[in-house]
Formats: structure tokens, C-alpha cells, sequence
């Protein structure tokens, strides 16, 4: 199981999830780009967000605890994930780290068709930015319940 989940979750959507939320904000930093995947890569989440826009991040939780009970678990599977595809991008100068992680391009054409899956993730790619922009990074980790 642990292979298929590798296989649908890998380096290469990853990398096109960070260079589009990076072409929808200015920066972001190091630890608050680990939350990113185990929410956007959780088709639930997905799937729920996309039915409720304008969702408050604390709600969310609630109305839905089944969905973050496994947060903790998905972090840590994804972290690793996140990291390599942050590497490749770095590698191949799409993005700068620094104290932020900073795009340097354009993540492609509108007129592209990147899947049916990511195009379902970046449709709420502003509907998440706008839930987790009023908390600070130490916030979401605790609201998370994120172990390290």
C-alpha cells in the first residue's frame, strides 16, 4: 500500500502544487510549505473544501475531525515528498530558498491541461490560502496537531 501511496502522491504534482500557490502569494516559509501536501494531496480534503468555500480552518476541524485525525500521519508520510520536490524545483531554478521559498517562474500556461486531479487541487488553492493566511506558522502546527 505504502508503494501506490507514493505513486499517486509523488514529486512530480508536488512540485506543480508549490509553484502554484508560489505564483499566488509572495513567499512562504520553510515549515508552513510541510503543511501544504498533506492537506492538498488528502482527495477528502479536497473534495470538502471545494463543496465549502469560505471555510474557517478551526470549523473545518470540527465538522470534519475524521479528516484530520490522520493529519500527523500524512505529514510525516508527505514530509519527504515535500522536501525532494522543493529540492527539484530549487535544482532547476523555479524557485529561490531563503527565508522564504520565492517563485522565480511561472508555474505554465492557463491554456495547459496538467490532469484532472491537479486541476480539482488548484481550484482551491485560494479558498486554502485565505483558511490558513490569518495564522502564523506555530498556529497551524498546534491547531494541526502536528507532531515532530
Amino acid at each position: 500500500m505504502k508503494e501506490i501511496y507514493y505513486v499517486y502522491n509523488n514529486e512530480a504534482i508536488a512540485s506543480c502544487i508549490f509553484l502554484s500557490i508560489l505564483n499566488n502569494i509572495e513567499g512562504l516559509d520553510i515549515a508552513r510549505s510541510c503543511l501544504v501536501l498533506p492537506f492538498l494531496l488528502d482527495d477528502r480534503t479536497v473534495s470538502y473544501l471545494s463543496k465549502n468555500k469560505d471555510m474557517e480552518l478551526e470549523d473545518m476541524i470540527k465538522e470534519q475531525s475524521r479528516l484530520f485525525a490522520s493529519f500527523n500521519k500524512r505529514y510525516l508520510t508527505l514530509l519527504p515528498v515535500t522536501i525532494n520536490s522543493l529540492t527539484i524545483l530549487n535544482a532547476s531554478n523555479q524557485i529561490s530558498i531563503g527565508n522564504e521559498i520565492v517563485a522565480t517562474t511561472q508555474l505554465y500556461s492557463k491554456d495547459e491541461n496538467l490532469g484532472e486531479r491537479f486541476t480539482k487541487i488548484e481550484g482551491i488553492i485560494p479558498e486554502f490560502l485565505s483558511m490558513i493566511e490569518k495564522y502564523s506558522t506555530i498556529q497551524l502546527y498546534k491547531i494541526l496537531k502536528v507532531q515532530l
